[in-house]
């Protein structure tokens, strides 16, 4: 092969593997919708939210080959519901990498769930009153 030609397919490969979503590289794991609590990804590799899908309780759980690196921090400590029904909230990805929407799923109240390192951009807003 010549030299122009062996360089230009190497531009075309190299171009494809950048074109990949990172996503693709980790599955998102099958959940159960009915558990107590589940993981959810943000955008962020190191940071996941933990829902209690039966209060609305949430917290920002970090994890890191370094101790001093890993923790969990309460976003919501306050219970949004009786508890007594596993899989009542969830929640969804917004466009904005650290904001999440926490839907009640049997009542249809939502809230907007604000996570981050500095513990004064973690918050929870509801949208609208029911």
């Amino acid at each position: 092969m010549t030299r122009p030609l062996l360089l230009g397919l190497l531009a075309i490969v190299l171009s494809c593997a950048q074109a990949l979503p990172a996503d693709d590289a980790v599955p998102e794991p099958t959940q159960r919708t009915d558990a107590p609590f589940r993981l959810f990804r943000t955008q962020n590799i190191f940071n996941f939210l933990k829902l209690d899908t039966r209060t609305g309780q949430v917290w920002q759980l970090q994890w890191s080959a370094e101790a001093d690196q890993r923790f969990v921090n309460a976003i919501n400590l306050k219970s949004l519901a009786d508890g007594k029904k596993a899989g009542r909230f969830t929640l969804y990805p917004s466009s904005n990498i650290f904001t999440f929407l926490l839907l009640d799923q049997e009542d249809g109240r939502q809230w907007q769930i604000q996570w981050g390192l500095d513990p004064d951009k973690r918050l929870i807003f509801q949208i609208g009153q029911q």
